[in-house]
């Protein structure tokens, strides 16, 4: 069993199966189980349209009967459980690139292929929703990096904060006229390389249920993101290879200067997200996380540089 902070994950053999915690967070609150139903169902819709009914195969309800728990059948319902057939780890696109066994070319090129034909088909944004949401994570950011300054000293993180918010007001009408043409539509809102499974197809999974505005992107926004992560893994090549198919699709990228402010704020909420850990009391191993936080401050850093 894998435990998160949202979710118990049960692994066997040839399927998966995930629990919601009955809690309430920031953005979703799971205390009563027809909450943790509603958000069982939607990550399976959302996940479809990327993984398949293949992977995700539906929902499980734990039961109570006479003679106890059950998965499955008749009686009260007291847990829902998404069911997914379970994917081969040694495919993951984080383990190839650091155990050096991969991606080649032909893999990229069908990730490429995938991503860029679920950008053409999937849903827009509303109008601004996607300006006003990067807005409001960098005032997040800011924030919490802020309370959280003492665990990575030297960072400037004032300023990065500050130079984030500068940048996205003055990229806001490139932002909107993108928003216009349809390049800004709902993605999968956490796109890093362990989301990636290289099988034939590829299998992107683990979308974004719980909030739309978390989807919203830019296509070269989510794109430039996980070619950060397989650059930071020691894969800087394979944006680049990301980047043509997307403009093979039709969304040819922003100017240079949006670009690096999505970059940007990729790095300040990774870092933000890895000092997050370390207010949870039981947090295993605190300098994991203030490293992964120093190296994206740091690339921010380069990126302003």
């Amino acid at each position: 069993m894998i435990e998160t902070h949202l979710a118990r994950v049960f692994l066997f053999p040839d399927r998966v199966l995930k629990m919601k915690r009955p809690l309430q967070t920031a953005t979703q609150d799971l205390r009563l189980l027809p909450a943790r139903h509603r958000a069982c169902a939607a990550e399976v819709r959302l996940n479809r349209e990327l993984a398949g009914p293949e992977v995700y195969r539906g929902l499980l309800p734990v039961v109570r009967t006479a003679s106890g728990l059950r998965l499955d059948g008749r009686g009260e319902v007291v847990e829902w459980l998404v069911h997914m057939r379970r994917l081969p780890s040694d495919r993951m696109l984080d383990r190839l690139i650091l155990e050096g066994r991969g991606p080649g070319t032909a893999e990229i090129e069908a990730l490429g292929r995938r991503l860029a034909g679920f950008w053409r088909t999937t849903r827009g944004a509303p109008k601004g929703a996607y300006f006003r949401h990067l807005l409001h994570e960098a005032a997040i950011d800011g924030g919490h990096l802020a309370a959280l300054a003492g665990h990575v000293p030297g960072a400037d993180i004032a300023g990065l904060s500050a130079a984030l918010v500068h940048r996205l007001k003055g990229g806001r009408r490139e932002i909107a006229r993108r928003e216009a043409l349809g390049f800004v539509r709902e993605g999968h809102g956490d796109l890093r390389p362990e989301h990636v499974c290289l099988t034939l197809p590829p299998v992107l999974f683990d979308r974004v249920e719980f909030a739309r505005d978390f989807r919203l992107a830019d296509a070269h926004d989510e794109v430039a993101f996980l070619g950060q992560e397989c650059a930071l893994l020691g894969r800087p090549d394979i944006a680049p290879r990301l980047v043509r198919h997307l403009e093979g699709a039709g969304f040819p990228p922003p100017s240079r200067g949006l670009l690096k402010t999505f970059r940007l704020h990729h790095c300040l909420t990774r870092a933000r997200l890895a000092l997050d850990h370390l207010l949870d009391p039981a947090c295993s191993d605190p300098a994991k996380f203030r490293e992964r936080a120093r190296v994206r401050l740091e690339l921010a850093a380069r990126l302003l540089g």
